[in-house]
């Protein structure tokens, strides 16, 4: 039976949609390597508790997808028995003879029968192959007791793919679409009779070899709709003028932030530039990228270069920088923001990340989170993307998805906790100045963003140039709509895009003189800086281009998504009559037929399907 992405919990707050919806759509023309995104570990998250269950790891991986995770890191092992790649640890034997303890559940409780059943018995041979003991799962799955592991023999890539597709479906509204990566690591299955003995390495016919069996190339085959493949960059990188340059100028990457070639045809071309998403999202419409990880050493004869036409060799998509962080959070070590860099080549952040964040112990649960959230977002703010490779307080996201929805939260670099106000106040459309609609950095709150009045005076941040990292200050302070008129000669008003670069706005204000930023004041003015973002369209809409800028969504996006989520709601009880309207009159057919032999006739009468 097939399994579907099916969350049990999903983004729905007026507020962090806005966060989450503001944030994708000022980095839309960053290039993904320079975006950092919430990453998680299946192992810790789904599997943390030993058990790989099918249904649950569906659910798990459903959870982590709907709460705003965009990184994936899959660890495989390739059974030689099965000849599959599994998420379990320890290979299941095709055959076996298995004593499986039925599972039982009921509206009020569960409980373990004492009914024993044997499976297939295997062949007659020299050696009695292993007896495994296993349970039923409330899907009639059988979980087998492997070592310190519970598993599904159906629990595989097929289960991956499966919820990754539903997914992509699910959110192709352009509210909701991200871009999604996948990191494999690639192990060996120990044996089901030694599960806790070293694996051997493997080679000749024991590895993987046809496209079904090859990790990436089976992705390659299921998630060929979705993927932005090795292949696909490589070409566009060739020849920037017919692939990045050749869409919308609202899609095409920014160029400060890779080399750019040209020849004397005036053909252009990178060596080491990566789309931006909305390039990839919205003119290419693919969703996935996915690279190879580590690659245990009894996998050596392994030849990944046979899956290059989907997946990204390693190291593509993964730089790992080791870093140390303070009590509060911040890093005194690893941190990516460079005093005086005016651009990306002084600051290398491509595909920056780390796995180790830092967490006080003998904390409660609330003081834990806490010191989780902050570690986060002084991991965020200096450009990196965070790895969560723990099982948060031994349940994992299938059980129990709150704790990961906070940490996946904290990884929002640009809003202050609360803000933007107004975000759920309905659908008001005027053009005029209400209150709440334009961004400022406020520097009492460490950088962070809130929304404020559009008339209020105040400075304006300047980009110079088209510098990522270089800020100025407008030469004075203006309503919104007049602002950008006082950047000195050379800049222009504008919002950071990424993390980094809003980390490097917030340093140069905090080296203002105190007569121009004050983060202790008490008057707002030296606190608060205008920046290029604004919902004066429409509410919640939060766009750049000053204060005549139209919403690209043409609606409020809170009300197309609850919109959507209302049609999805309708479309779903139409059907439901339609069935139970469908099965009430093949079972009245079939009672008139019945009652044929009485010689007795009935009719029903109907006025009208209810509405």
């Amino acid at each position: 039976m097939s399994v579907k992405y099916d969350p049990e919990a999903t983004l729905v707050d007026a507020t962090w949609v806005a966060v989450l919806l503001s944030e994708r759509d000022v980095a839309g023309q960053i290039p993904i390597n320079f975006v950092t995104n919430p990453a998680v570990s299946l192992s810790a998250a789904c599997f943390g508790d030993g058990l790989y269950d099918r249904e649950a790891a569906a659910k798990c991986i459903s959870n982590l997808l709907a709460v705003g995770y965009r990184r994936l890191v899959l660890d495989l092992y390739w059974s030689v028995e099965r000849r599959k790649w599994s998420f379990c640890p320890v290979s299941i034997p095709a055959r076996a003879d298995v004593t499986v303890s039925s599972f039982t559940s009921t509206a009020t409780e569960s409980s373990e029968t004492s009914t024993m059943t044997t499976a297939e018995t295997t062949t007659a041979s020299d050696t009695a192959p292993p007896v495994i003991t296993g349970t039923e799962d409330s899907h009639g799955d059988t979980v087998f007791a492997l070592g310190k592991y519970r598993c599904t023999s159906n629990l595989d890539l097929e289960t991956l793919a499966e919820v990754l597709v539903g997914y992509f479906q699910d959110t192709t509204n352009q509210l909701v679409v991200y871009t999604t990566y996948l990191v494999l690591n690639l192990h060996v299955a120990a044996s089901s009779s030694a599960p806790n003995d070293p694996v051997p390495a493997i080679t000749g016919d024991k590895l993987p070899k046809t496209q079904t069996e090859r990790a990436g190339s089976y992705l390659g085959m299921t998630l060929r709709d979705f993927i932005y493949s090795p292949v696909q960059l490589a070409k566009d990188r060739s020849n920037l003028n017919e692939s990045w340059y050749k869409v919308s100028q609202s899609y095409m990457p920014i160029t400060e932030y890779f080399t750019v070639h040209e020849n004397k045809a005036g053909q252009q071309s990178t060596p080491d530039g990566w789309p931006s998403a909305k390039y990839i999202q919205l003119a290419k419409r693919d969703r996935v990228l996915i690279e190879y990880g580590s690659v245990d050493p009894q996998l050596a004869e392994y030849d990944l270069s046979e899956d290059e036409n989907a997946i990204f060799p390693p190291g593509s998509m993964t730089s790992k920088v080791d870093i140390s962080a303070a009590s509060n959070g911040s890093l005194t070590s690893g941190c990516l923001y460079r005093p005086g860099a005016t651009d990306v080549s002084q600051a290398n952040t491509s595909w920056a990340g780390t796995s180790r964040i830092p967490v006080k112990d003998g904390l409660s649960t609330d003081e834990t989170m806490g010191s989780l959230a902050d570690s986060i977002s002084g991991i965020t703010a200096c450009g990196l993307s965070p790895l969560l490779n723990n099982t948060l307080f031994g349940q994992t996201a299938d059980a129990n998805v709150a704790h990961y929805c906070n940490v996946s939260l904290s990884t929002a670099w640009a809003w202050a906790i609360g803000e933007p106000l107004g975000a759920d106040a309905g659908g008001n459309s005027d053009n005029q100045l209400a209150p709440y609609r334009c961004a400022i950095m406020d520097v009492s709150l460490n950088g962070r963003w809130r929304a404020v009045d559009c008339t209020n005076q105040r400075r304006g941040a300047c980009r110079v140039g088209h510098s990522p990292f270089s800020w100025e200050l407008s030469s004075s302070s203006d309503y919104f709509s007049n602002v950008s008129k006082s950047c000195p000669d050379g800049s222009t008003l504008a919002v950071p895009r990424t993390s980094l670069e809003n980390t490097y706005l917030y340093k140069h204000l905090l080296d203002q003189s105190p007569t121009t930023i004050d983060p202790t004041s008490t008057n707002p003015a030296l606190r608060e800086i205008y920046l290029d973002l604004n919902s004066i369209d429409i509410v919640s809409c939060w766009v750049t281009g000053g204060p005549r800028a139209r919403c690209p969504y043409a609606a409020d996006p809170q009300q197309l998504q609850r919109k959507t989520v209302l049609i999805a709601t309708i479309a779903a009880i139409v059907i439901f009559i339609i069935s139970a309207l469908t099965l009430f009159v093949k079972c009245n057919a079939n009672r008139r037929n019945s009652r044929r032999r009485k010689r007795v006739i009935q009719g029903w009468e109907y006025e009208g399907v209810p509405s």
